[in-house]
């Protein structure tokens, strides 16, 4: 694979590094250019032979400026840094491809120019990313074996879990997603075609358009295993971008190689900021040693650290484990027992539940303040609501608790949502997890059984509290299928694992 290259700025001083800079067009086969910013290393005096390499491919929107204090820090430390804009982004024609096999290709052409036309060290490869081009990243890096290391801030594991939760759209996210592309971006022909067919609600159709499983790197777990790439990841609990914490969870437990997973409370990429400005936030500094690690093979505090690092949204010291499964198996107390019996509830009116508003929701969620309700105060026909008796001691969730029940709905179609609260002596109800349910081509009239599972969490009830089951069929954050004037009856609810 080969890639030209020609320039379009003089050297510059970027940040309080001061490290030169050069913007470059990278050309590709098949015509489309690449628009990329190049940070020459550091050098010690007397320092020969080729660089290790660093590439940065962008999150959308800013381009191949995304990365302008991050970049010129690990140049200053040695690194030759490429971050680009791939194609259809910032200042890269062509069209926006979203970590499909274009974009795989791209960044190995971007370390073919970077060894050929830079003179950086084939042998010594990392790729930095956040957000889509952290699932560049990971996409590249099961595909091309010279990618020793890749440090992913926010990336998705599978793409159309990033638009659907068991068969439920991810409304408000992917409006957000097609009026961003439609505005600052430029989507190729089935990215373009799979928008439509979602906003249809044609789910079959959306995982023909957007090829979903080619930009899925969980379908590529094979490659980065028999590569050996040491995959380091942050992700949040509360990510109501493309990167919900289940998907992470099971790509990271199918991973062979070194890896490391910090699970954080906030929004997606809130860590990120504090990478690209002056204000670092330890977890840049945990990417680096991981990057110098298995990219330099310089011994870091990293070399030791537990493959998965847990922040709990609720008040504890961060908690380390050996593997998802292992967190899960060691927290996994007995769920409190909600009591029996049949709630109705009339679709299509919101009840008071919901699971929040992205951004704002989850800063307050770092500060001890997610979505909250009044129990009293949730409207009795719109909602189904069990609750345990006061709980003995403290129920540690961590990972993925799960809900049976019976439905019966009058329709065949129907969408409802289940939220779990840990509810205080005032009645006051903090939401714990959530999650979407939608069912088709039901009898109506006659029940059937759902056993589904929440999203993914940390977060532990006081002894003494409640826990709080309600279901509803109205949550802002997503797309319902209820016809109009249709009911819902759930009966038996049992709390799991």
């Amino acid at each position: 694979m080969s890639a030209t290259v020609s320039p379009v700025a003089g050297a510059v001083s970027d940040s309080v590094f001061h490290v030169p800079s050069a913007h470059r067009q990278i050309a590709m086969p098949d015509g489309t250019v690449l628009s990329a910013r190049v940070y020459a290393p550091h050098r010690a005096p007397g320092e020969t032979g080729r660089p290790p390499l660093l590439v940065m491919p962008a999150a959308s929107y800013l381009g191949e400026d995304w990365y302008t204090f991050e970049a010129p820090r690990y140049a200053a430390a040695g690194y030759l840094v490429v971050a680009y804009a791939e194609r259809g982004i910032g200042g890269s024609t062509g069209y926006l491809d979203f970590a499909g096999s274009r974009d795989i290709d791209d960044l190995s052409r971007v370390v073919d120019w970077a060894v050929d036309s830079a003179q950086a060290d084939p042998a010594r490869v990392g790729v930095y990313g956040c957000s889509y081009g952290a699932s560049v990243g990971l996409q590249a890096a099961a595909a091309d074996p010279r990618i020793k290391a890749v440090a992913a801030f926010n990336g998705w594991a599978d793409f159309f879990r990033a638009f659907y939760t068991h068969d439920t759209e991810h409304e408000l996210s992917a409006w957000f997603h097609v009026l961003a592309a439609r505005a600052v971006e430029r989507p190729a022909p089935d990215l373009a075609a799979g928008y439509r067919e979602f906003l249809r609600g044609n789910s079959a159709a959306v995982r023909e358009a957007l090829r979903t499983d080619d930009r899925s790197v969980n379908r590529r777990v094979a490659g980065l295993n028999a590569n050996g790439t040491a995959v380091f990841m942050v992700n949040n609990w509360y990510d109501t971008g493309v990167a919900a914490p289940d998907q992470i969870a099971e790509f990271f437990d199918a991973l062979t190689v070194p890896k490391y997973l910090e699970m954080r409370p906030g929004e997606h990429a809130e860590a990120m900021p504090s990478c690209l400005a002056a204000t670092l936030d330890a977890v840049c500094d945990r990417a680096r040693e991981w990057l110098d690690l298995h990219v330099l093979g310089r011994p870091t505090g990293m070399a030791d650290a537990a493959p998965l690092a847990v922040r709990p949204r609720t008040a504890g010291p961060d908690e380390s484990y050996p593997s998802w499964q292992a967190m899960a198996a060691s927290t996994a107390t007995p769920a409190p027992v909600l009591p029996g019996g049949s709630r109705t509830v009339a679709t299509g009116r919101d009840s008071g539940a919901d699971a929040g508003i992205p951004v704002v929701s989850p800063a307050l969620d770092k500060r001890g303040l997610p979505p909250t309700v009044v129990m009293p105060l949730l409207a009795p026909t719109a909602a189904a609501v069990w609750q345990s008796a006061p709980t003995t001691a403290p129920w540690a969730v961590r990972g993925t608790p799960r809900v049976t029940l019976s439905v019966t709905p009058s329709a065949a179609t129907g969408t409802f949502f289940a939220y779990l609260y840990d509810v205080d002596a005032l009645g006051v109800g903090r939401l714990v997890t959530h999650t979407p349910y939608t069912f088709r081509d039901r009898t109506p009239g006659v029940p059937f059984t759902v056993d589904t599972d929440f999203t993914a969490t940390a977060y532990t009830v006081p002894a003494g509290h409640r826990v709080a089951l309600v279901i509803d069929s109205a949550d802002p954050l997503y797309r319902a299928h209820n016809p109009s004037g249709a009911q819902l009856a759930f009966a038996d609810p049992r709390l799991g694992w």
